[in-house]
Order: C-alpha cells, then sequence, then structure tokens
C-alpha cells in the first residue's frame, strides 16, 4: 500500500502528507466556557495548524445548538476542522444505540457543512470495562460495524481508539474489532497517553497500531491509588523526544491532537487557554526537534 492510498483509506487529511509535515491540532473539547468563534480564534492565534469540534451535550458546538450562521462561521474561518469528537458506547440498550446511530447521522451532516471539500473524521471511545471483553466483543464489533455501515452510507470517516479502563483497552485488542468489521470508514486513534498507563512498550504498540491508524491523540498520565490521572502532555513521564522520533522513522505525516482529559477541566482554577498554550509549546518544540515540522 502506498502511503496516498493509506491516507485516503484511513481518512487522515492529505494535506498534511503533502507538505510533508505533522500538524499539531487542539479541540475546544477542553474550552467548554468558550463559544466556538473564540475558542477557534484562540486556537489559531496559539499557533495551532487545526482545530477539533466537541459534539457532545452541554458543549457550545453540539450540533442542536449550532444554527446557520455560527455553522456559516465555521466553515468560512480559516482553521482547519480535521475531526469532530463524541463520547459513544457500544455496549448499551438497544434504544440508545439506535440513537447513537442518529447521532452518527447528525456528525456527518454537521461535517459536510462545515468542511465541504474535506469532512472532519469523527472519533469516539467504545465503552465496556476490561474484565468484559471476552464476554462482549462479539457484541462489540457487531454494534461497531453498525457504526462503520450508518458512517459509510453518509460519507463520515469514523475513527476509536483503546482507553484505559475500558473493554478496549489495548492495541491488540482494538486491532481485532477493526478486522472483524473491514469497513472502509473505520480506522484507529493512537493514544499512548492509555497504553503507557498500562505499562506498555511506546515501540510495539506504536507500531501495532500506527498502520490502521488516522491520526494521534496526545495526553501525558499518571496512576493514582490504581486510578488514571490524566496531564497536559509534558507534565508525566512519556519520552516525546524518543516518541517523535519513532514518528519520524516510520514517516508519519498526519494530525497529532493534544486532548485536555475532563479530569482536568474540572479542577478549581482551570484555564482552557493557559492549557492550550502549555500544550502547544511542548509540543511544538519537540515536534521541531525530531524533524516533524
Amino acid at each position: 500500500m502506498t502511503r496516498g492510498q493509506f491516507f485516503a483509506i484511513a481518512g487522515a487529511p492529505l494535506s498534511a502528507a503533502k507538505r510533508g509535515a505533522v500538524q499539531l491540532s487542539i479541540g475546544n473539547y477542553g474550552m467548554q466556557t468558550l463559544d466556538p468563534d473564540r475558542a477557534l480564534a484562540t486556537i489559531r492565534e496559539i499557533g495551532y495548524d487545526g482545530a477539533e469540534l466537541c459534539l457532545m451535550a452541554g458543549w457550545p458546538t453540539e450540533p442542536a445548538k449550532l444554527d446557520a450562521a455560527a455553522r456559516r462561521r465555521i466553515r468560512q474561518q480559516p482553521l482547519p476542522i480535521p475531526s469532530m469528537i463524541e463520547n459513544f458506547s457500544l455496549l448499551v440498550p438497544d434504544a440508545e444505540h439506535a440513537r447513537t446511530l442518529d447521532r452518527i447521522r447528525v456528525a456527518a451532516a454537521l461535517a459536510h457543512e462545515v468542511s465541504p471539500k474535506r469532512p472532519p473524521l469523527l472519533q469516539s471511545v467504545l465503552g465496556g470495562k476490561p474484565h468484559e471483553w471476552e464476554q462482549v466483543k462479539g457484541k462489540m464489533a457487531s454494534r461497531l460495524a453498525d457504526w462503520a455501515r450508518v458512517a459509510n452510507e453518509n460519507r463520515l470517516k469514523l475513527a476509536v481508539k483503546s482507553h484505559i479502563g475500558s473493554a478496549s483497552d489495548t492495541p491488540e485488542k482494538l486491532i481485532w474489532l477493526l478486522d472483524q468489521v473491514r469497513s472502509p470508514a473505520l480506522s484507529a486513534i493512537y493514544d499512548y497517553g492509555h497504553f503507557e498507563l498500562l505499562e506498555l512498550d511506546l515501540q510495539r504498540s506504536l507500531e501495532t497500531l500506527l498502520p490502521r491508524t488516522s491520526f494521534i491523540t496526545v495526553k501525558d498520565g499518571r496512576m493514582e491509588d490504581g486510578k488514571a490521572r490524566f496531564l497536559l502532555p509534558g507534565e508525566g513521564t512519556i519520552d516525546y523526544g524518543r516518541y517523535f522520533g519513532l514518528l519520524k522513522r516510520h514517516d508519519y505525516r498526519g494530525w497529532i491532537l493534544v486532548e485536555v482529559s475532563r479530569q482536568l477541566q474540572t479542577v478549581a482554577g482551570y484555564d482552557p487557554v493557559a492549557a492550550a498554550r502549555k500544550s502547544y509549546a511542548t509540543l511544538a518544540a519537540q515536534l521541531r526537534t525530531a524533524g516533524l515540522r
């Protein structure tokens, strides 16, 4: 498979590949208190190459809250929108699963409206608990096939990820699910912030998942009393020099998305703009050192 074929299948924006550079984005997931116009302007001013829209209930960019004028402003502002984020689960009652499929349809319509030439992909976690995996993996694959079918019918790319504490918490489990579905609309997200807390090797996890990955998410974290505690990039123990060196070696040319955990957002005194600035300063410097920018 050629590089161009891979990015076309995975749904990663080809603009990054054509320029031979990694592009850095952040979403308004970590900016719930800012209106969409201000959030996008702030992200652009800091220096990010793109922005992700959070479609979750309660966020200013929840589709139901975006009228025609707001959608037009998003479409006309200059910052690329490579991705959108939702919070779905495969292991829900049938009625809620049906609502999830409707939300995918709504997300697809929004994607084509705010970026008609290059619709953003939609990302989500998968739900469940690690100890349930063997009992629920078949149902997860079947439900994921439904997600992918609806996404494909609506010309939307869908990306999913393994998450510590979820049924799919390792690269191998996510690969298994992707192999069961085998949809051109479906790809993986690589997020080492979860795998590090499971003490999984960076190089092995990256090389396992990168061929199926549409974009990369970055954050840091640590374990506290057996529970995951997420941090901003650079505040934990991830070796970004080694990490980005591996990306350079594997000729990665896609998006890297900064994720500001909900755990951080709910801490007293949290400043979404300061968090975005600090993350950019940390990662942009590391990307330059690695020769990726």
